[in-house]
């Protein structure tokens, strides 16, 4: 019998068991305050770039509950929006979710794009909010930047729509919906500024074809609109 090297053992980091387990509690959490709608496929693995449209913080924190908790899943965020207040960084870093994204740089932020790159090397399923700002809008989606096109054609990973919704108004007992459609395939290719754009659009096209057609009835009484602001 051959014997195994200690090197083919694959021991689990502990960064990762903490990001599962602040996952699980967000998990937790959520289903304690909310009413969560789940359809469609989420992959336990990548690597995948999933576009989602963006109405309040719980979005990450929803998309991030709703993978299976053995997915490595990271998002792409603003550094000042998501880091700017001690507590945030401090959840946020358990997790372990985040790519900060320096929005105030003189052109492309190199550093998140270079560790985007290399999570979806590991395999990683990396979140991109392509309109790029938060619309606090219900049924809202604007326009994709083209940076998305550009993540998708240099790295070549199949991108995933997932839209996202109630989470613009936030409430106790408040129904939250993720729908998932299908991967987009993507080849690998030189990253012009025409590519990037048409990718950009047709991936809008795709998420927005998500758009659920229904709209629930709004309650009586409305229990914790704190919640809406408390992130």
């Amino acid at each position: 019998m051959r014997r195994r090297t200690r090197a083919a053992i694959r021991v689990p980091d502990a960064f990762g068991m903490s990001s599962r387990i602040a996952r699980l509690i967000v998990r937790g959490l959520f289903a304690a305050l909310f009413r969560i709608r789940r359809s469609g496929d989420l992959p336990a693995h990548g690597p995948l770039i999933v576009v989602a449209n963006h109405q309040g913080w719980a979005d990450g924190f929803l998309l991030a509950a709703a993978f299976p908790l053995a997915a490595p899943i990271r998002l792409l965020g603003d550094r000042d929006g998501t880091m700017g207040v001690w507590w945030h960084r401090a959840i946020l870093r358990l997790v372990g979710l985040i790519i900060p994204i320096d929005r105030g740089a003189a052109g492309a932020d190199r550093g998140a794009i270079k560790a985007t790159f290399a999570a979806l090397a590991r395999g990683e399923i990396v979140v991109v909010f392509a309109e790029g700002r938060v619309s606090r809008a219900e049924s809202a989606l604007g326009p994709f930047a083209r940076g998305v096109g550009y993540l998708a054609l240099r790295s070549g990973a199949p991108v995933l729509p997932v839209w996202l919704s109630g989470t613009a108004e936030l409430y106790l007992g408040r129904d939250l919906a993720l729908i998932a459609g299908r991967p987009r395939s993507v080849a690998a290719a030189t990253p012009t500024k025409e590519r990037t754009s048409k990718l950009a659009r047709v991936l809008h096209d795709d998420l927005a074809s998500l758009t659920p057609l229904w709209r629930d009835p709004e309650p009586a009484e409305k229990r914790w609109r704190w919640l809406t602001e408390l992130f």
